[in-house]
C-alpha cells in the first residue's frame, strides 16, 4: 500500500531546498535540477509541485518573508513597551545569526533578480510595502513623524543588512558586525527621544 504523501510538507521541504541552494551559491544556481538535488529528489518530483523555476522561486521569496515576519510579530508581542517593541523587531531584521544571515543572501539574492523579473518584483513590492507600513504603526507611539521615520528605518536596516551579510564570514567578523549594528541601532532609538 504506498504511503500517503503530505503535500504541504512537500512543497514546503522544496522551497527549504531551494533557500538552501540560493544562499550557497546565489539566485542563478537555484535551477530546478540543483533544488531536487538538494531536496535528494528527482527534477520530475520537484515540478509536479513547482511547474516551472519562476514558481518556485516565487514561493521561496514569499516564504522566507513570511516568516520572518511571523517571527517578528511574535517577538513584538513579548515586548514590554513601545521602544522595546521597536527595538525587538528591527534586531530581529537584522542578520545578527546564521539564519537571518542566510535569510539576507537569499534575499539580496532575489533583489538583484526583480530587476528583470516582474513577478518576483511585484512580491518584493508588495513586502516592502507591508515592511513600511508595520514599522510605521511601531513608530507612531515613539515619532512625531512615524511615516518619515520608517522610510529612514527601512533604509537604514537595508544598508546595516547588506554590509553585514558581505562582510560575515566569519564568527569573529560576525560579532564585530552584531556590534555595530546595535550601536546603530541605539543611535536611531536615542534620535527619537530627541
Amino acid at each position: 500500500m504506498p504511503r500517503e504523501v503530505d503535500h504541504q510538507e512537500r512543497r514546503a521541504h522544496f522551497v527549504a531546498a531551494s533557500t538552501e541552494v540560493i544562499s550557497k551559491g546565489g539566485f542563478d544556481s537555484a535551477t530546478m535540477r540543483n533544488v531536487a538535488a538538494e531536496a535528494g529528489c528527482t527534477t520530475g518530483a520537484l515540478t509536479h509541485y513547482f511547474p516551472d523555476r519562476l514558481t518556485l522561486l516565487v514561493e521561496t521569496l514569499r516564504t522566507a518573508n513570511n516568516a520572518t515576519a511571523e517571527r517578528m510579530r511574535k517577538i513584538a508581542d513579548q515586548a514590554l513597551d513601545d521602544s522595546e517593541k521597536l527595538r525587538a523587531v528591527i534586531y530581529e531584521s537584522l542578520p545578527m545569526d546564521e539564519r537571518r544571515l542566510k535569510e539576507w543572501r537569499v534575499w539580496l539574492s532575489f533583489w538583484a533578480a526583480c530587476m528583470n523579473e516582474p513577478a518576483l518584483a511585484k512580491e518584493q513590492k508588495q513586502k516592502y510595502h507591508e515592511w513600511r507600513s508595520a514599522l510605521t504603526e511601531l513608530l507612531e507611539p515613539l515619532s512625531d513623524h512615524p511615516r518619515e521615520d520608517a522610510e529612514f528605518l527601512v533604509v537604514l536596516i537595508d544598508g546595516l543588512g547588506i554590509r553585514a551579510a558581505r562582510l560575515s564570514n566569519s564568527s569573529e567578523n560576525f560579532a564585530t558586525q552584531e556590534e555595530s549594528m546595535k550601536r546603530t541601532i541605539d543611535r536611531f532609538m536615542r534620535s527619537l527621544n530627541s
